[in-house]
């Protein structure tokens, strides 16, 4: 391994001082002179269709000083990706409880309050559907009957499937009939929020130039200005996004949220205008992970081969389609060899709040069954539930579904180490148990751009146009160093915007060290170049004669010949090449596996059925730790998140109405530091071909196994098998008293019959 003199040495987060001294500044804390409130107006029925709004007693109440419907957008549809199926705010039907229908701009929040309260809408109820499982039945009513006429609109089944993705290899049936034990079961997750502390927060302003400016908290300022250009009618450079300090995002602010409302009202009164949701309408209004309904058909040889396996997927979309379906594909194998395969994965609309992102939306569901699945036909086999995941492993040279070759990666190396670390095969004493779990990921790629300018001093600036929201800045700040062989306080990361950034996509699926450092390394060795070639016109020795460290170019056969970068930076201003300035762009990646293994030791009480987590352990392939502080952050941050979904978090939903029921967190019960283990991590480094020094992704696999570890370990505890989560008190209970705990069932028949 080289000898790295900043790279794999833990950092202070570039950004912490400013955070804890409170100097950091957040969308809310934002304040521009003549600012006003906005508040929104929802609606309060499933389905319906708008027969009338009147807002005149809103208008004329003193301090309102506009108010807005959706009759007051361009005629334009939007979407998170391909389809675009929604309004920005709804025109002539709502779609759930929650929708925004009017907004209102204010002296001050009390009074844009009272002015809601004035509005008067005027609804005729339509049929709704909020059963999924219902949802996807041909005979169903159709929620978009129009879905077919929709943008983007592509392979699906039709009626209330949105979008359909599948993949096939082999023959699926002869594997079945070559079987010697096929395990078949359907698996449910529940709606959950991302439970970021920040809650949606924006400040919109028209400039004197006519131009709109957005200060937003959001991880893809440039998504946001694209929608924002789409559903405003207005040309992207005529907007400009400022992406502010985060207090947490996980997915949630990823695209256009609830820009467009402050920013209509500030083109219609010419006063920057300010949005800041509630708690609660934190959990009504922006879009959660809802449920998921997985059936899992799976044949083996009695020696524990995987011959074939069938999964249908059934994700809950919501209103309008966001993320999440195609994980069902993409993850429906899990981190096994399996030669015979048929993947569909189906979104499908109901009568609820649309779905959102959330630390690799779906693969956390997916993992969930597809783990459990693994243990109990490991179970059925009487085989080790390790020993049969590391006969199956993926190995390098396999093909992933998408058909891309499986590279070097670290799984074995991962599975092992945690076998190792927890001593496994081990029996514990009756009502104590032991799971494990094992997650799969890809490294994130999209379009990634970076500038590294030297500086008369010898510094450099580094600018890219990715939001930090995980420590991603000083790990990208190490990259530059090392490349350049400064110290870390002489990169400086710039403040940016989309009108000085250069194009990124956004900071989300673990793509910034991964893709993000690539276009960092690449810049600073462009930069380097530079450096190189006009020290080589003022030593009088080759380019390639010479090195770059300790902020000095210096001949490698005599180093005391040297120049340093402040010189060569002045020297720059006046040579024919001008300012020395690397950049670097890309529009994608090669694929590049991340996997994560973990185990958990739990304690069950069989009078209560209270679980409690005693022990968690976590092998993860992280390539290469560029901020091994900074990593182990993020593997502990995925496990207590992974281990609240596991246990107690849930976004109740009224099975009747789609309406969501706790939205606070004093009822949605996320895990508190009380609950939590100590949290061992063992970072296995199996460099990648392609990532930054040999990094891969971190944040999202830690996510995904602690459900399914802890429902395995549950199991090993007192013998009953939960496939729905959360794995609470009250349902691990009922599972021990002999009462049926499988509440969902996918009619794959059905779905059969309609392909």
């Amino acid at each position: 391994m080289p000898d790295f003199q900043v790279l794999g040495k833990s950092h202070i987060r570039v950004d912490a001082r400013d955070k804890v001294t409170g100097r950091a500044t957040y969308a809310g804390d934002v304040y521009l002179p003549g600012m006003l409130q906005c508040k929104l107006l929802t609606s309060t029925h499933s389905h319906a269709r708008i027969v009338s709004i009147d807002t005149s007693s809103a208008e004329a109440l003193p301090g309102v000083r506009c108010v807005i419907t959706g009759k007051d957008y361009p005629d334009a549809r939007f979407g998170s990706g391909a389809l675009k199926d929604r309004r920005i705010m709804a025109t002539d039907e709502v779609f759930y409880i929650g929708e925004p229908v009017a907004a209102v701009a204010a002296d001050d929040e009390v009074t844009a309050v009272e002015a809601l309260g004035l509005i008067k809408v005027e609804y005729q109820d339509l049929e709704k559907v909020v059963d999924p499982l219902a949802a996807i039945s041909p005979k169903s009513a159709d929620i978009h009957p129009d879905l077919e006429q929709y943008e983007g609109y592509g392979f699906a089944l039709g009626g209330n499937n949105c979008t359909m993705l599948d993949a096939d290899r082999g023959d699926v049936d002869q594997g079945f009939k070559d079987s010697d034990v096929i395990v078949e079961e359907t698996y449910h997750t529940q709606p959950i929020s991302q439970g970021f502390l920040e809650p949606m927060a924006c400040v919109a302003n028209v400039e004197a130039n006519g131009r709109l400016d957005i200060y937003a908290s959001t991880q893809g300022p440039y998504q946001v200005r694209s929608q924002l250009s789409s559903v405003l009618d207005m040309p992207i450079s005529n907007i400009k996004v400022q992406a502010m300090e985060m207090g947490g995002g996980f997915g949630a602010k990823l695209r256009l949220a609830f820009e467009a409302f402050p920013a209509l009202l500030t083109i219609k009164t010419g006063r920057p205008v300010k949005l800041v949701n509630t708690r609660e309408e934190t959990f009504t209004m922006n879009g959660p992970r809802l449920e998921t309904n997985i059936y899992l058909k799976t044949g083996v040889t009695k020696d524990g081969r995987i011959l074939a396996r069938e999964a249908r997927s059934v994700f809950d979309v919501g209103a309008y389609l966001g993320a999440g379906p195609n994980s069902g594909v993409g993850h429906g194998l899990g981190a096994y060899h399996i030669p015979n395969f048929k993947l569909r994965s189906y979104g499908v609309y109901t009568n609820k709040i649309y779905v959102g992102s959330y630390r690799a939306s779906g693969v956390a569901d997916m993992t969930f069954a597809t783990e459990s699945h693994t243990d109990v036909i490991a179970h059925k086999l009487g085989m080790d539930p390790m020993e049969f995941r590391l006969k199956n492993a993926l190995s390098e040279g396999d093909t992933a579904v998408s058909g891309a070759p499986i590279p070097k990666n670290g799984l074995r190396e991962t599975m092992e180490a945690l076998k190792e670390r927890m001593g496994l095969p081990k029996k514990l004493e009756e009502g104590h148990g032991v799971g494990i779990a094992v997650g799969e990921w890809r490294s994130g790629s999209g379009p990634s751009t970076a500038s590294i300018s030297v500086n008369e001093d010898g510094t450099v600036s580094l600018l890219t146009g990715s939001t930090d929201i995980s420590g991603s800045d000083t790990s990208l700040a190490q990259i530059a160093a090392e490349s350049l062989g400064l110290r870390m306080d002489q990169v400086v990361v710039a403040k940016r915007d989309t009108d000085m950034a250069p194009f990124t996509g956004p900071s989300g699926g673990s793509r910034i060290v991964y893709s993000q450092g690539k276009v960092v390394q690449n810049a600073a060795e462009d930069a380097k170049a530079k450096l190189l070639d006009i020290a080589a016109d003022r030593l009088g020795v080759p380019a390639d004669a010479l090195e770059c460290s300790g902020g000095s170019v210096y001949v490698q056969d005599n180093p005391p010949q040297s120049v340093t970068l402040g010189q060569l930076a002045r020297a720059s201003l006046s040579s024919r090449g001008g300012p020395i300035i690397g950049t670097a762009s890309l529009s994608s990646m090669p694929y590049a596996p991340v996997f994560n293994a973990q185990g958990v030791e739990v304690v069950v009480d069989k009078e209560t059925g209270q679980v409690r987590v005693t022990r968690f352990v976590q092998a993860q392939d992280i390539g290469k730790a560029i901020n091994p502080m900074g990593v182990e952050g993020q593997l502990e941050g995925g496990a207590v998140q992974g281990i609240g979904r596991a246990l107690s978090e849930e976004i109740l939903i009224d099975k009747d109405t789609g309406e969501v029921r706790n939205p606070s967190l004093a009822t949605y019960l996320m895990p508190l530091a009380v609950d939590m283990p100590e949290i061992e991590n063992i970072l296995v480094e199996v460099p990648s071909e392609d990532g930054p020094f040999g990094a891969r992704a971190v944040a999202e696999s830690p996510g995904f196994g602690p459900p399914a570890a802890i429902a395995n370990a549950i199991y090993d505890a007192v013998g009953v098998r939960i496939k729905t989560l959360p794995l609470s008190a009250e349902r691990v209970l009922a599972a021990i008293r002999g009462r049926d705990t499988d509440e969902y069932r996918v009619d794959a028949d059905e779905l059969r019959a309609q392909e």
